[in-house]
């Protein structure tokens, strides 16, 4: 995955499902440069702790998650965002 920290003149937001959670949240805090049990502010203000990274050969649990949460995608809809979503 190749991911600069802006796109252009874009920030890049990152969508992420933190643990204990059933939506996505946007942060602009990259998750992989956090540890585990971290936790990182989404633009909705919801604190999302970094969840463990799945084991080699395994699907991750929120790759199913597709529900975002409206106000942070309001916020990357008003701030124009290079989005990328994340899974651990």
């Amino acid at each position: 995955m190749d991911i600069d920290e802006y796109d252009g003149d874009r920030q890049d937001v990152f969508w992420i499902v933190g643990m204990g959670l059933a939506q996505r949240h946007a942060t602009i805090m990259r998750p992989g440069a956090v540890y585990a049990g971290q936790a990182v502010p989404a633009l909705c203000a919801t604190e999302l702790k970094i969840p463990q990274p799945t084991p080699i050969g395994r699907d991750p649990r929120s790759a199913k998650i597709t529900d975002k949460c409206p106000t942070c995608a309001e916020r990357v809809a008003e701030a124009d965002f290079a989005e990328t979503t994340w899974d651990f």
